[in-house]
């Protein structure tokens, strides 16, 4: 403990060496000479006379100890006490000093500054130390300490009563013996540290074009916060857990934020952090007869009439029953949605065959076989039939078969073309 307390001493600032009335050699410090909070702690209890020669505005001064102890305050500058405080054990039959005290009490103080309190819970948890409030011996937070606390406990206890800085603090086993002068200083200036912020957060960062996202703050030791969107709407926030924070345009985009405490700030950049997918293709609706069909391509299709969805209605065609508004949401392999609307589709007014000039195709929508209808006979045809794109996917030349077999063909719409040499008819027909 020695050596750990000599280089903690070496340390610090303000370091002489001293020694008390009675000859005891100690290490004298000021751990901050701005400090207003002065700390003295022991076992063996005693008379503690403090003397208060140094002029130190709203001076606060904490004493702890296991047995009796009479606090005795003096001084030019006493008056400039704002609080003094007792924390340690309640009663104890331990009286190891000649001069013990039948109770414990504080003598001198400025009225209305002075307080006992007896076992109060430690605010900080040390494993080698207890876990309430009753005495310290040692400069010594690594070690055991025998049932007593730490003296990060002891700061950590009197920095929640009186706030402000500490000063010094002066600690030791045995009993308090003459008289202490606070320009003397102490022998221990093991603090607690106020934690560093650290920032962190989280979010949904993968997102549709024109949707918005929420984020979720897991920064601790912080209690304000700047955030920073980029390409976003709103592009800064200072709330806790930002929402609604919208982005438009297909991208990657850096999210930054800035926590700050009693500690100090930190920031956490993270770029292309937020990642906004493509646009899904364009979406139309075509009437065909009384079915209605949606462009191909999209991963899920949803039809609703009127605004109200319709159950089992998700390919990409929907034969249409009712006169009304007609529309389709589908989604990409992102999840992005795009919608398309038809208003005031009218039905049943054809019966579903598709007129070329007087030449029918039926059934239409197919599933096997397409019937040219009303096609002269002994009038042979080339016959052509265009997928959605174009392609030539069926050729027949020279042909008098009235009848296409179309079950190789993929689900879609197909235009057939038919040369008789009269003339070039073309009509539209789905395959379902």
């Amino acid at each position: 403990m020695r050596k750990i307390l000599s280089i903690l001493l070496f340390l610090s600032s303000g370091w002489s060496s001293s020694a008390d009335q009675f000859g005891n050699a100690f290490s004298q410090i000021t751990c901050d000479q701005s400090g207003n909070v002065v700390l003295y702690s022991n076992y063996d209890g005693g008379v503690l006379n403090i003397n208060v020669d140094v002029n130190i505005p709203n001076l606060k001064i904490g004493v702890v100890s296991y047995e009796m102890v009479t606090i005795n305050l003096t001084g030019p500058f006493v008056n400039n006490i704002t609080e003094v405080q007792f924390a340690g054990y309640t009663t104890t039959t331990h009286h190891h000093c000649n001069n013990s005290p039948a109770i414990t009490s504080i003598v001198g103080a400025p009225p209305g500054t002075d307080t006992l309190v007896f076992m109060p819970t430690s605010p900080l948890s040390n494993n080698n130390g207890y876990y309430i409030i009753i005495c310290n011996y040692s400069c010594d937070t690594v070690s055991n300490q025998g049932g007593c606390n730490t003296p990060d406990q002891i700061v950590a206890y009197f920095q929640q009563e009186f706030g402000g800085l500490l000063r010094y603090h002066y600690t030791q086993y045995g009993c308090w013996n003459g008289t202490y002068n606070i320009s003397d200083g102490g022998n221990c200036c093991i603090s607690t540290l106020t934690p560093q912020p650290v920032a962190l957060f989280s979010s949904p960062n993968h997102i549709c074009p024109g949707t918005c996202t929420d984020f979720t703050n897991l920064s601790s030791n912080a209690s304000s916060f700047q955030w920073t969107f980029a390409g976003a709407n709103p592009a800064t926030s200072t709330d806790v857990n930002p929402a609604g924070i919208c982005y438009n345009t297909p991208g990657t985009y850096n999210v930054s934020l800035i926590a700050t405490g009693a500690g100090g700030s930190d920031t956490v950049s993270l770029n292309n952090y937020i990642t906004v997918y493509p646009y899904p293709p364009p979406q139309g609706i075509q009437q065909v007869g009384d079915t209605l069909f949606a462009n191909l391509g999209a991963t899920t299709y949803q039809w609703y009439f009127n605004g109200a969805l319709i159950p089992g209605a998700t390919d990409y065609y929907y034969v249409a029953t009712q006169f009304g508004d007609y529309n389709i949401i589908c989604t990409d392999e992102n999840g992005c949605e795009v919608e398309s609307v038809a208003f005031g589709v009218m039905v049943g007014l054809s019966d579903m065959r598709s007129n070329l000039n007087g030449i029918n195709l039926y059934p239409n929508p197919v599933a096997g076989y397409l019937i040219i209808e009303n096609l002269k006979k002994g009038i042979a045809a080339d016959i052509a039939i265009y997928n959605f794109l174009g392609e030539k996917v069926y050729a027949a030349i020279n042909s008098d078969e009235h009848v296409v077999d179309c079950r190789l063909l993929s689900p879609g719409i197909y235009w057939i073309e038919l040369n008789t040499g009269e003339g070039i008819f073309r009509g539209k027909f789905i395959k379902q």
